[in-house]
This record gives structure tokens, C-alpha cells and sequence, in this order.
């Protein structure tokens, strides 16, 4: 399997996975920006050749330590050559006990003839698999990407690969009475029996919210986990050949991902040898807290470099971070030429413009655009694949089947299928979505009743700032553009529908002299004859470079439009409406202020290089009025002429 444009993402997995293992721990490696798409495809990697688990931190419902733990263990379970099947009866037996409510907890006699009762009657090995399946309850987990399950046929499925180790013959009495006996040394300086600590461990899950009980439970369920997990490997974890298991955690920047992730990294600091390589992606940092000593930012293809001793015999970071980039053009290209190699070659390119880079949209909207018949003769192409269903999801799976539009949102959102979509949430960043800038999106949602100043947090806060660019031209990123779509279909007379929206931020400009955020949003609202009449004016006057640089941000304003005709008639059909004389400098201004709004947008259709030879005439035209600097409207010329040449 090829992951287009994260080899060296893989590489550092690598590294994590086969550094020394007589040295200290690896680090956890976090990669920030990236999400689902970059673990699945590691995990597809890693099927088959190591033990791995692939864990969604972002669960809904209340999920804690105990149950990211059983996730864990019958997911590492899986069969795998060289390593075997792992076994967890240690944690089995801790959870057994833990979630016994009846426990009498008055009578110490009587919890013990209650545990001894309750262990006897699951010695059986295939009792103990179901326990840290059902232990994981609705947290979601992934499997490899050929499966690509829910945690309902996950469970199954590995109920059915496990449960082979009740047919074994070695005895059950053995393993969990080894495991039994394995709490004796735990929770107390000196060994006692085994049945103290695990009736205290009741208590603590009992009662965890008194004093220390949770932090008490959740150390000894990671004990257990960890003894089983060295157990398991036994010899094998000192051979250097063997790779480390592997542990994959999506949204490691929630609350839980950062609970399960800091206590992982205490646990592991005494330096011992540890047989995970812990990978994790985070939609965004959320390590800025910690002492700098304590983690690292690598630059983009730098290596981790695990062999050799960190700098002045230091041992390394407990933790590494990766901002990833975006998928490159290149990097969409080779994957076009090796997965849809009949795809017409501008698809591609719009894709490109629409997804930013994003792995998953850029993957996703290809292999939707590889199954559509026929293209239209105008434009919206992307339109088309996005109102595309997706692929029917696997038989007795709880998944929904949706719209590609509908799967990106709810993938760039972090909404899960048991989720109504769409939501109150959603509503409310569709609405702001047509801001300019996060300042000015803030202030629409406060100033309209979409939030109040105290509820301007959370996850809410967290989207709403992700929706802008740090660069006033740079192209909108995949979420935002989805969300401009959905505020275009909304009734025209709607209340929070798209004119009444961009006429309220237009005024709300125009009283702060804004004077681009004003052109920007009555551009959106199709006044091209007012906006273009501003830059007539202003040629010569204002400076090359500051007219140039409204002009980008203003033309970066959605439209609403359907592009029912190729970019260059469009172009030319909405310069007549406004009535200007094609050949006058009004009418050059405007046809380029069409043209590039339209180039703009990436479902503006795929026939474009007409059109970008149109704004490199005009470019060239229009410079004549600038005598203070007019290579720079010449250097864009040329700009718009290569990129005439890249949609032919």
C-alpha cells in the first residue's frame, strides 16, 4: 500500500518501531494536522507483519483509561506471525473483579469467596476474550484498512480470531491462575494475597471519584496491561531484529487522547525497556505546555535519528512532533497516474485547489471522480462528485451511507456516524463560514444570537478559528468551502441565508471602513460591475503593489454560482451584464476581475486554459496604466500564461 505524499511519515514510524531496544523509551510521535487517513494507511502497512492497534480517541459517550486499555489488548490480540497471539489475562482478571457490583464490600471474608467464585467461573480462555471486548464498550477502534469495520463487527471479528484459544489444550487453570496471583505484588510494598488488591481495585472503580481511587485503578489496570504485554512477547522483546508493537491514536488532542497519552509517557519514564512504539495524530498542537526539554518539532523530512545518542548524551525527548504538510500537486499527480490513470488529467487540478493537500479529501473526491460517466460540457465538476453517493458501507454494519460532501464534513468536523447531522453546531459554522476572517466571523456569531461571549468555546471555538487562512489571499481550506456550499442552498429569503448574511458583514465593513472587506462581500453578493469600477479607478492611483493585493484578496470572495458555461464564457457573459464596453478600461478591469474570481473557485469548470489566457491579456493591457511599477502586473501575466499551459 502507498501513502502519496507521507513516505517520510512512514519513515518515522519506522524509526519509532526499530530503535535500540536496550535503550530508553522511544518517543511518542505526534503528527499534527493529520488524522484517520495517514493512521489507516499505516495500519494497512502493518497488518499481518505486526501486532498493532488502531484507537479513536475522539469517542462519544464517557470512555476513560480502563476502556482505551481493553481496546488495546484484543486489538494487539490479533494473530500475528513471529509474534504469535498475544494474551491479556492479567487485565482480563482486573476487569472481571473491577465491574462487579454486587462485591460486598463490608464484608472482607465474603468479597473474597465472591472473587474466588467469580474467577473460577471464567477460566475459560474464550470468557476472557469476550471481557476486554465488552470492555471496550462504543469506544471506536480501527482495523486494518482491507477491513474497514465498525467496533460492532470488530468485536466479531475478533471474538472469532481470538476465540480460537479456547480450543487449546494448554490449561486455562495455569494462565489466569498466574494472573490471579500476579496482583499479590502489586499495590503494596510486600506480597500478600492476590485477593486484597483485586478487592481494593473494586473499591477504587466503585468510588472513583473519592481521593486518589481513579489514579490508583487506572495504574494498575496499565501495570496489568503492560506485564501481560512483556509476558506475551517473552523472549522475542530482546531480540533487535523485532520490531516493537504498535499503538495508533487518532485524536490524541481531546481530553481523553491527553489523559490516555500523559499517563502512557509517566508510566514509561523510568527508562526501562518498553515494548510499544506509541504513534498519535492531533488536529491540532496541544503539546505547547510542556517544558521544551521534554519534547521536539521536527522540520519537514527530518529524521528522528533514534540510533545515535541524543544531542550531548542527553536521552531523548518523551515526545516528537510533526506538523504534516499538505499533499503537494506532484504528490496528487503520481497518485492519479498510479490509482486512476484514465481520469481526464484537469480533474486532478481542481481537486487540488478544492482539498488544500488534505490526504483524505484529496483521496476520497478522486475516487468518487473516477466513477462518473460523463462530464458536463460547462463547469461545476466537483459539484457533481460531491453530490455523489458514497460506496454502500459492508453488510450488518451500523455505518451510514451518504453523500461525499456529507463524509468530508463529517470527517473535517470529527463527527461520527451516531451523530444527527446537521446539528445546531454545524448550522452555526455555516452561517459564520461566510465571514472574511475569524475576527469578523467571531462577531457575526456573537452579534446575531449564534453564540454568546461566554459560549465562544470548546470544540466550536476550536473549528471556527481553523475556517481562515494565516495569509488574507490564500484559497479557502476543504471545510470551509463545503460550508459555503450549504449556506448557497439555503432559501434566498432565509434569515441566515446567503445574501442576508453577506449584506450584514458588507455593512458591518462599510462602518469600519473596511474598504477590501466591503468589495470582498459584495463581489459574493454578484455586484462585479461596483467592485470592478473601484479598481478602475484606483488604477495608477494606489501603488501596483497595493492594487494588486486588494485585488487577490477581494477575488478570493465564494460565489453562488453554477457554471453552467466554460470559465471563459463565463467570464465574458457576467463582464456584458454589467454593461461596461468590452474594449474600454473599465471593460478590460472588469472581464479580469470575472475572470480571476472565477479561477478562484474550484468549481469554476475544468476547461480553463482560455480562461487564463484571457487574464494574461488583460494583466498585460491593464499595466500600461501603472507607470510607477508595471513589471509586476507583467509578472503576473506571465504567471496566468503557465498556468494557461497546465489546463490545455
Amino acid at each position: 500500500m502507498t501513502l502519496f505524499g507521507r513516505r517520510h511519515a512512514v519513515g518515522l514510524v519506522r524509526e519509532v518501531m526499530t530503535c535500540p531496544q536496550d535503550g530508553p523509551a522511544p518517543p511518542v510521535l505526534v503528527f499534527e494536522g493529520g488524522r484517520t487517513a495517514l493512521l489507516t494507511g499505516v495500519a494497512g502497512l502493518l497488518d499481518g507483519r505486526v501486532p498493532y492497534a488502531h484507537v479513536d480517541l475522539g469517542a462519544q459517550g464517557r470512555p476513560g483509561t480502563p476502556e482505551v486499555l481493553y481496546a488495546l489488548a484484543f486489538h494487539l490480540g490479533r494473530p500475528c506471525p513471529l509474534y504469535g497471539t498475544l494474551r491479556f489475562p492479567r487485565l482480563a482478571v482486573g476487569k472481571l473483579v473491577m465491574d462487579d457490583t454486587t462485591l460486598d464490600l463490608h464484608d472482607r471474608d465474603a468479597a473474597r469467596r465472591q472473587i474466588n467464585d467469580l474467577l473460577r467461573a471464567h477460566r475459560g480462555i474464550d470468557q476472557m476474550v469476550t471481557t476486554l471486548r465488552e470492555g471496550a464498550g462504543t469506544l471506536p477502534a480501527g482495523l486494518p484498512a482491507s477491513v474497514q469495520t465498525p467496533l460492532g463487527l470488530a468485536a466479531r471479528f475478533l471474538a472469532t480470531a481470538l476465540g480460537r484459544l479456547a480450543r487449546w489444550t494448554w490449561s486455562s487453570r495455569f494462565v489466569l491462575g498466574r494472573a490471579q496471583k500476579w496482583y499479590g505484588a502489586q499495590g503494596s510494598s510486600h506480597r500478600r494475597p492476590p485477593v486484597e488488591t483485586l478487592i481494593e481495585l473494586n473499591q477504587w472503580h466503585r468510588r472513583p471519584n473519592l481521593g486518589t481511587n481513579a489514579r490508583q485503578r487506572d495504574d494498575l489496570l496499565w501495570a496489568a496491561f503492560r506485564a501481560d504485554l512483556t509476558a506475551g512477547l517473552g523472549r522475542r522483546r530482546h531480540r533487535s531484529w523485532i520490531p516493537r508493537c504498535v499503538v495508533l491514536l487518532d485524536n490524541a488532542d481531546t481530553r481523553l487522547g491527553r489523559n490516555v497519552l500523559t499517563e502512557l509517557v509517566r508510566l514509561r519514564a523510568g527508562g526501562e525497556h518498553d515494548p510499544l512504539a506509541v504513534v498519535a495524530t492531533a488536529r491540532e498542537p496541544f503539546l505547547d505546555h510542556l517544558p521544551a526539554a521534554e519534547q521536539r518539532t521536527l522540520a519537514a523530512d527530518e529524521p528522528l535519528a533514534l540510533a545515535r545518542s541524543g544531542p550531548d548524551g542527553r536521552r531523548w525527548p518523551r515526545w516528537v512532533r510533526y506538523p504534516l504538510p499538505g499533499l503537494t500537486e506532484e504528490d496528487t499527480t503520481r497518485k492519479v497516474t498510479a490509482d486512476h490513470p484514465r481520469l481526464d488529467h484537469r480533474i486532478p487540478l481542481l481537486v487540488q485547489q478544492f482539498a488544500q493537500g488534505n490526504p483524505l479529501a484529496v483521496g476520497l473526491l478522486l475516487e468518487a471522480a473516477d466513477e462518473v460517466p460523463s462530464w458536463p460540457a460547462g463547469g461545476n465538476e466537483l459539484g457533481l462528485v460531491l453530490a455523489r453517493l458514497e460506496p454502500p458501507p459492508p453488510d450488518d454494519t451500523d455505518r451510514v451511507q451518504c453523500t461525499i460532501a456529507e463524509r468530508l464534513c463529517r470527517h473535517l468536523l470529527g463527527r461520527d456516524d451516531r451523530d444527527p447531522f446537521p446539528d445546531d453546531e454545524v448550522e452555526t459554522l455555516t452561517t459564520c463560514a461566510a465571514a472574511r476572517t475569524g475576527e469578523q466571523a467571531l462577531t457575526l456569531a456573537v452579534g446575531s444570537g449564534l453564540l454568546t461571549p461566554d459560549g465562544y468555546t470548546g470544540e466550536l471555538s476550536t473549528l471556527l478559528a481553523g475556517l481562515w487562512p494565516t495569509a488574507p489571499d490564500a484559497a479557502p481550506p476543504p471545510l470551509r468551502r463545503l460550508l459555503l456550499r450549504r449556506l448557497a442552498a439555503r432559501p434566498a429569503d432565509a434569515e441566515t441565508g446567503w445574501r442576508a448574511v453577506h449584506e450584514r458583514l458588507r455593512r458591518e465593513c462599510a462602518e469600519r471602513a473596511d474598504r477590501t472587506g466591503e468589495l470582498y462581500h459584495a463581489l459574493a453578493l454578484g455586484e462585479l460591475g461596483r467592485v470592478a469600477g473601484y479598481f478602475t479607478e484606483r488604477a495608477g492611483v494606489d501603488p501596483a503593489r497595493e492594487w494588486l493585493a486588494t485585488l487577490h484578496e477581494v477575488v478570493q470572495a465564494p460565489t453562488n454560482l453554477d457554471h453552467p458555461v466554460p470559465p471563459a464564457d463565463e467570464a465574458h457573459r457576467l463582464a456584458r451584464a454589467t454593461g461596461a464596453d468590452p474594449d474600454s478600461r473599465l471593460g478590460r478591469i472588469t472581464r479580469l476581475v470575472a475572470a480571476l474570481w472565477l479561477a478562484a473557485d474550484p468549481f469554476t469548470g475544468r476547461h480553463r486554459a482560455d480562461l487564463h489566457d484571457g487574464i494574461k491579456r488583460d494583466y498585460r493591457a491593464i499595466a500600461l496604466q501603472f507607470h510607477d511599477d508595471q513589471s509586476r502586473l507583467v509578472a503576473e501575466a506571465t504567471t496566468h500564461r503557465v498556468r494557461a499551459e497546465q489546463w490545455r
